[in-house]
Formats: structure tokens, C-alpha cells, sequence
């Protein structure tokens, strides 16, 4: 049964109450390496948001900016095709139909997806995961671009797992103005209340709280066409009056999470910046401490004669001391030591970078940037599954949100539409599989291609001594097989009638040279056999 207005308003003032610990922990995270983001727990004046009190050094910043651009650019990139479509019965893919069909359906997926805000907001949704553990995606029907999403902030949503951990359940936040409100339900929709306060024109930036909503729908009837009978239930509420004010239904699930680290105790998932924080606030303690260090050398602390040093000692940048006259050599205001050591604290702090860039996966994509013309591709891949092994499971994560996104972007693009009429040979069975081409993608079958060059090697040295042992090899599957690895355009590949039909008529070619060449061997031996006569014949002649 769906919930009440009541017990989804309780259920996520419950969900929040339980993670203060956690706000507390982004908070933090967000203050050293995502400080131009939404905050969590602080509240600012509109215009203040950005703070940098804690921050001496921008490096903590640039760790988790060049991570969330590295996974952008080497797993979903705007510039290049990054997946591509097949049928789960590889039988299929050899009809040119079926194969130009998903060509189609993967063009126009593309298509829309570069013309939404899809690659505005995927990095964000990267970051996200990465300073938080945590990412959320909204994925939405649009009237102008088909499809829109949003990097939903940790701070407005809780999520709810199920038995497979697998998160099912979301309640979000979202702020809307009355007029924002009467313009997104519907006058006939809102509270009155609500409706009152935009026809008065009061108090325009006074925002009222709402929720979606969404869960699985398992009490829908299957046969109707109604949108509150879809696989997902979604429900508005408005929390200050707890009612609810729209209900509907999406045939996929619009919100997808992502975790960077996965944790059994939480729905929670852990980030590498947890890691990376001590070595952040390291950094920027040391940081202050070299720069009041260059302060003091640029303008070291005075001392001026008088009856005794008055405490408190004045060892900062301009500080001034007062000391007993007579007591030390000089007589006059001079400057003194305690000037600190630049250089200690540039080799400190570079140690402190390494650690940070170790834990924050900067030393991945450095190894990309180490990639030279020069290099063969086996040194390539070599160099990319060495760093690949550190991000695997993070990785696998993304491309599996990446693949509801496609599969929720075709189903929207199906129902507008805008997808061609499919093939006799799939209305049976429509089930397809995605193939990923990105770099990140690449890297993590590298082990694959791998071992498919190593057989090939030792299989052909077994051949240098026993031939026969080839016939073990199917050509056709080989090739096949390294296509599929390394992504290459399965349109290069014939099917397999062309391929027979190719083989039969060169077999049938080489079938008909044989044929005349034993007819020319025949006809050569007739000419020698009745020259072989004439020459008996002479011979016995001559006798």
C-alpha cells in the first residue's frame, strides 16, 4: 500500500536524524576539496557561501577536480563514442538489419544525450561520489530536449536499500517559490495556502519544502495505461501541510545512485577524500606554517631596548619584542631569527601532495598524461591495467549507472517516438547489451587481451613443430573475439553469409584452376605421348 502524506514526511525527517554524524563528516570533506559546492550543514547568507578559512594551500581542490574530470574524460567523453549496443544472441548481430537498427538507436541516443545538459552535469555527479561516497542522478522526461538531469545534493535526499542492496527507495528535497510551485503542480494542485501567497505577490523568495517520493509500485494494475500504474510510484508532497499533491509513475527508475566504496553497515558509500583528509588538513597546516615562514624572512619580527622582554613573546611576521638595555650587544631596534626554514617546508609539504595524490587516484591519469607517441600499444595497455586495478570497482559502479541511464533514455526517446520501427528478427526477443569503448572501459578487459595474445603466442610456437595442432583454432571466433575486446566497428566485420558466400566462390575459382591446369597437364602429356609415338615409329624406320 502506498504510504501517507504523514509517513513519507516522518519516514525522511527519520532518514536525515539518522546520518547527523555523516553531515558532520561531508561538512568537512566539503570545506577541503569541494568548497564551490552545495554545503551540508552550515548556512550561509546569500553571496557568502564560498569559505576558505581552513584552506592555506588549493591542492586538496585540484585532487578532487582532476579525478571527477579524469573519470569524466576516460569513461563517458563528450568527444567520442564511449559505448555502443548489440544483441544479447550474437546470431543476430550478423543480420545487417539488426546491426544497422542499433546503429540507428545508438545514434540517436547520442544525439540526445549531447544535446541535454547530460555533460554538464556528469561531472558534478562524479565529483560528488568522490568527495562524498555518495551521488545521485535525476534523469527526467523534457519537452524540448526529450531528456534533463540533475546532480541531486546529499543534503536533500535519503535513499533506502533493499535486500540486495541495491538502492530502491528515494525521498528528495526540492525548494520552490509559490509562483515555482503554482507553475510546476498546477493551480488546481497546490495548498490554497500556497496558491494565496503567489496570487498576492508576497514575500516572492519565501520558498515552501517538498518531496518526491519514489518506490517501487507493487500494488499497480499491469494491464493499465494510467502513469500511476507504472513499475514506479512517485508522489509530491507538500511538507508543511502533509498532503499529497500529484501522484504518478515512471516506467524506469529516474533516480540513479552511484557509491564510490560500498559499505554493508550504511547506505553510505565511503570516498577516497575519507582517506585523503588527514594528509588535506596536513597539507594546509603546513602550508600556513611555511607562509608565515616566508612572512618572517620577507619581514622578520623587531627588537626594541627596554627594561625586559614583555611577555607575550612577538615571534610573528613585523612582530615587535621589548628587551632590557645592556643586557644584549646590540642597542637599537634590529631584527632577530626564529625566521623559520622555507625549504623544510617545501620538502613537507611535497610529501603530504604525494600522499594526497596517491589517495585522491591523481596518479591514474598521470599515467595516461605518460602515454607517448613512442609507445606500442602493448606498453599502453600495460601502463593503464597497472593504475586500473586501484579504480576497478568504482569504475564498474559508474558504467553500471551509465547503463540505466542509456536504457532509461531509449525508453523515453521509444515513447516520443523518436526511435526507427524495429526489425521482425528482435520483436521476439528486443534484449540487448551495452559495450563500453572508453579508455577506463578498455583498461578493465585489458587482462582479456592479454591472455588472448599470450595463447595465440604459444599456441603458434606449439604450431612451429606440429602444425596439425591449428586445426584446433577457429579463425573466425578469434577475430570475433579481439573485436569484441578492444571495441573496435563491428561494421568492418562481414556476416556470415557474405564470409560463406566469399569462401564458395573462391573455393569454386581455385576448384576451376586446378581443373584447367589438370587439363593442360593433360593435353601436355597426350602432345609428349603422340610425339613419343612418331619418334617409335621413326626410329623403327630407320631400322
Amino acid at each position: 500500500m502506498a504510504k501517507t502524506a504523514k509517513e513519507i514526511v516522518k519516514m525522511k525527517k527519520q532518514g536525515k536524524a539518522s546520518r547527523t554524524n555523516f553531515e558532520t563528516t561531508w561538512q568537512t570533506l566539503h570545506d577541503y576539496f569541494d568548497n564551490a559546492g552545495t554545503d551540508i550543514n552550515t548556512i550561509h547568507f546569500p553571496g557568502t557561501e564560498l569559505t576558505v578559512t581552513q584552506l592555506y594551500d588549493t591542492y586538496s581542490l585540484e585532487t578532487a577536480s582532476i579525478l571527477a574530470a579524469g573519470l569524466d574524460n576516460y569513461l563517458t567523453p563528450a568527444t567520442s563514442r564511449w559505448y555502443g549496443l548489440r544483441t544479447k544472441d550474437p546470431l543476430k548481430m550478423e543480420k545487417k538489419n539488426v546491426l544497422h537498427y542499433l546503429k540507428d538507436v545508438e545514434a540517436e541516443i547520442t544525439h540526445t544525450l549531447n544535446n541535454s545538459n547530460f555533460h554538464d552535469v556528469k561531472t558534478m555527479f562524479y565529483k560528488k561520489s568522490a568527495v562524498y561516497g555518495t551521488s545521485i542522478l535525476f534523469e527526467e522526461a523534457d519537452s524540448q530536449d526529450y531528456v534533463r538531469f540533475y546532480s541531486v545534493p546529499i543534503k536533500n535526499v535519503v535513499i533506502v536499500e533493499d535486500d540486495r542492496q541495491r538502492v530502491v527507495e528515494y525521498y528528495i528535497d526540492f525548494e520552490y517559490t509559490s509562483l515555482q510551485a503554482v507553475t510546476r503542480f498546477g493551480a488546481d494542485k497546490v495548498h490554497p495556502d500556497v496558491l494565496k501567497h503567489a496570487q498576492d505577490n508576497r514575500d516572492t523568495e519565501k520558498k515552501f519544502m517538498y518531496t518526491l517520493h519514489i518506490s517501487p509500485n507493487w500494488e499497480r494494475n499491469t494491464f493499465s495505461m494510467l502513469s500511476s500504474d507504472k513499475p514506479w510510484l512517485s508522489q509530491w508532497i507538500d511538507d508543511a501541510h502533509e498532503v499529497v499533491i500529484d501522484t504518478g509513475g515512471f516506467d524506469e527508475l529516474p533516480a540513479l545512485t552511484h557509491r564510490f566504496y560500498r559499505r554493508s553497515e550504511t547506505v553510505w558509500g565511503y570516498a577516497p577524500t575519507m582517506i585523503g583528509l588527514v594528509n588535506a588538513r596536513l597539507l594546509n597546516a603546513k602550508a600556513k606554517t611555511r607562509m608565515r615562514a616566508e612572512m618572517k624572512q620577507a619581514d622578520p619580527p623587531q627588537a626594541m631596548p627596554h627594561n625586559a622582554f614583555l611577555a607575550p613573546y612577538n615571534g610573528n611576521p613585523r612582530g615587535t619584542n621589548y628587551y632590557q638595555r645592556g643586557k644584549l650587544k646590540a642597542d637599537d631596534i634590529f631584527s632577530f631569527g626564529n625566521d623559520g626554514n622555507v625549504a623544510v617546508a617545501d620538502a613537507s609539504i611535497e610529501y603530504q601532495k604525494e600522499r594526497l595524490r596517491a589517495q585522491m587516484f591523481t596518479d591514474v591519469f598521470l599515467a595516461f598524461d605518460g602515454i607517448t607517441k613512442q609507445m606500442n600499444n602493448p606498453e599502453v595497455f600495460e601502463r593503464i591495467s597497472e593504475k586500473m586495478t586501484l579504480l576497478g570497482s568504482p569504475v564498474g559502479r559508474f558504467i553500471n549507472v551509465w547503463g540505466d541511464v542509456i536504457h532509461r533514455t531509449m525508453g523515453i526517446l521509444d515513447r516520443a517516438g523518436r526511435l526507427p520501427d524495429m526489425p521482425d528478427e528482435l520483436r521476439d526477443d528486443p534484449s540487448y547489451e551495452i559495450d563500453y569503448m572508453s579508455v577506463l572501459a578498455k583498461a578493465q578487459r585489458n587482462p582479456e587481451l592479454n591472455a588472448l595474445q599470450n595463447s595465440l603466442q604459444m599456441i603458434a610456437g606449439v604450431a612451429s613443430f606440429s602444425p596439425d595442432v591449428m586445426d584446433k583454432i577457429d579463425a573466425d571466433k578469434t577475430v570475433d573475439a579481439i573485436v569484441g575486446i578492444t571495441g573496435g566497428p563491428v561494421q568492418m566485420l562481414r556476416d556470415d553469409e557474405e564470409v560463406a558466400d566469399i569462401r564458395s566462390r573462391r573455393a569454386e575459382k581455385q576448384a576451376q584452376e586446378q581443373q584447367a591446369a589438370m587439363m593442360l597437364d593433360g593435353a601436355d602429356m597426350a602432345v609428349k605421348a603422340t610425339q613419343a609415338g612418331v619418334n617409335v615409329k621413326t626410329a623403327q624406320t630407320m631400322q
